[in-house]
């Protein structure tokens, strides 16, 4: 299987799903972990 890593469809769907679950409550679920991806939960 072929991967172009120049393709941002991690990043896009991350960005909408911060828009459903983090952007209208304060406390955000979704965190950005350089080098390695993303991490859900409340604490990181």
């Amino acid at each position: 299987m072929n991967s172009d890593s120049d393709t941002n469809v991690v990043d896009v769907a991350v960005k909408r799903l911060r828009a459903k679950i983090d952007n209208p409550f304060e406390l955000k679920l979704i965190h950005t972990v350089r080098s390695i991806g993303y991490s859900f939960g409340e604490d990181t």
